[in-house]
């Protein structure tokens, strides 16, 4: 078997690199869907270190590690709609408020990067 993942188009125009019959990628999104959403996925999981995991065409997104919902700098799911933004935060997959984040920030730079998120919608 190969170790680098192979492209495909589908149908839609839509782009997946798999490998293994799973999607994988690690120097790029895994899925590129034809409406511009991108999916970045190791071994089959959303997966991201340096970004979210889930670029919506809408602008929302979603950050993701070995595919648990997981962010240290600010909310891991911004979702956009009519209403506004819905923020939600989470770390290792575990649902906690924007202050648990806070209080593992490492930075006074990241603290004022998640101050920021809380405290505005858009």
């Amino acid at each position: 078997m190969s170790d680098q993942p192979k492209m495909q188009v589908l149908p839609d125009g839509s782009k997946e690199w798999l490998l293994n019959g799973k999607l994988h990628r690690e120097d790029g999104p895994a899925r590129e869907d034809a409406d511009g959403t991108k999916n970045w996925c190791l071994n089959g999981k959303l997966h991201r270190i340096d970004g979210p995991a889930i670029e919506w065409a809408d602008g929302s997104k979603e950050w993701r590690l070995n595919g648990k919902f997981h962010r240290t700098d600010g909310p891991a799911i911004e979702w956009i709609s009519t209403a506004g933004v819905t923020k939600k935060w989470y770390l290792n997959g575990t649902k906690v408020s924007w202050q648990e984040v806070f209080n593992k920030a490492k930075t006074e730079e990241i603290e004022l990067r998640i101050l920021i998120a809380a405290l505005t919608t858009a």
